[in-house]
């Protein structure tokens, strides 16, 4: 009898800028299912703009501007020329148009702008023969109307809070904190955005999202429970994997944020907390672009260290310094920075908005949003208890190594596959 022949289900994979180092594409490319990957800026194998990279690594990274140093990032060199399709000239005006862009209302507009015209792009080719179309947030809505046959299954990745739940949570705590960063945008702004995700999500036969906070929201905005799947994320441990000085509690605490310091990510209230306690138990340190205005801004430096934005190769001394971890985020999809802080043995105080697979009293400490006294207690109790604090790190590396890249992959496939054999 004659086996019949089993082929892998081809998936194209649509996304602009270098999110999470193209890893979906990646990863689905080693599973053998990538279809082909579609992309704005791209300096990988095949790209016409691939002999950029290897002359720019011929300049010291130091003497290396900004914009090339993010432009460097755009390329995965696990992935083969022929699979990648990418739009050099388009990534670039898009570049150009959010930089020039006049506020966050502008950079909005601006975004939806290209997104839909890179979809309209893409739909010059022919999708008929594609299993399923993976696409991200805001950038998927005419290739889900057009693209692809009857067959096709189109799923959508939500990386982030739905729009309306963002700008819900963000607006409040800007009325909490007025004249601390920029006039933020009224919630007509966002209308289009809230709009076209009603869209997308009526239009996608699954949403992909990387936690279960973000899935909360999607199902408070109507998206049915069966086509909503979390899939956390990971990080590669052994990348942020930190030697430090065990902490003994005979020199105070080093507490560690990283992230933009805008009011979102809630570092107010980790500043607050540092009030509640003696300075001389726990030391603080800000790592990111800071979106707090002076004089607000100036205050905290009486309090904490604010570094601003630093490159991703000097992240690793900035976690090998701390002995905890605090992100006390008001809105999130799932924060990447807590999934490094676990693989640097760091415990990590956060809120559950943070969309963190950090468990509460096991890795660290799940405090609720907005609530100073309780980061204050709970940094507080790791100052005093280091036998817990070790505990605590230790099973931090533990849980890092079940997000690692490796494992991310695993969940995508599984998923990838069970929506592909189901339909």
């Amino acid at each position: 009898m004659i086996k019949k022949q089993v082929l892998t289900p081809k998936v194209a994979v649509v996304q602009l800028g270098a999110r999470m180092h193209y890893a979906v594409p990646a990863i689905l490319h080693l599973a053998g299912m990538l279809d082909h990957f579609y992309t704005d800026s791209y300096l990988g194998q095949g790209s016409s703009w691939h002999m950029l990279t290897k002359l720019s690594f011929l300049l010291p990274e130091r003497f290396r501007p900004a914009g090339l140093k993010r432009l460097l990032g755009r390329r995965e060199d696990g992935l083969p020329a022929g699979k990648v399709i990418a739009y050099n000239y388009f990534g670039l005006s898009y570049a150009r148009g959010l930089k020039k862009a006049r506020g966050m209302a502008e950079r909005e507009r601006i975004h939806l702008d290209f997104g839909r015209r890179f979809c309209e792009l893409l739909l010059r080719y022919d999708f008929s023969e594609t299993r399923a179309i993976y696409a991200f947030s805001s950038v998927a809505l005419p290739l889900f109307q057009k693209g692809g046959s009857s067959s096709t299954i189109m799923i959508l990745e939500q990386p982030s809070a739905p729009a309306a739940i963002d700008w819900q949570w963000v607006a409040e705590e800007r009325s909490l904190w007025p004249g601390w960063e920029a006039p933020y945008p009224p919630r007509q702004v966002w209308e289009p955005r809230i709009d076209l995700e009603q869209q997308e999500w009526k239009a996608a036969n699954a949403v992909v999202c990387g936690s279960e906070f973000v899935a909360l929201g999607l199902a408070a905005m109507g998206v049915p429970l069966e086509k909503i799947r979390v899939v956390p994320y990971g990080v590669e441990p052994s990348h942020f994997a930190a030697t430090r000085t065990p902490y003994d509690g005979r020199r105070p605490l080093r507490v560690l944020f990283v992230g933009g310091v805008s009011l979102r990510k809630g570092p107010q209230y980790l500043v607050q907390a540092l009030g509640e306690l003696n300075s001389t138990r726990v030391v603080a340190r800000l790592v990111g672009p800071v979106a707090i205005r002076d004089p607000y801004r100036r205050r905290w430096q009486t309090r904490v260290e604010v570094t601003g934005q630093v490159s991703r190769t000097e992240m690793r001394r900035h976690y090998e310094w701390a002995d905890v971890f605090v992100f006390p985020s008001i809105c999130e999809g799932s924060a990447t920075v807590t999934y490094e802080a676990l693989a640097a043995g760091l415990p990590v105080i956060t809120t559950a908005h943070a969309g963190s697979v950090v468990r509460d009293g096991v890795e660290g400490f799940i405090v609720p949003i907005r609530d100073a006294g309780a980061i204050a207690e709970k940094m507080e109790r790791l100052a005093a208890d280091p036998e817990l604090l070790k505990k605590m790190s230790c099973a931090a590396e533990d849980r890092a190594q079940e997000f690692s890249w490796e494992k991310y992959g695993e969940r995508l496939v599984t998923t990838m596959k069970h929506l592909i054999e189901r339909s």
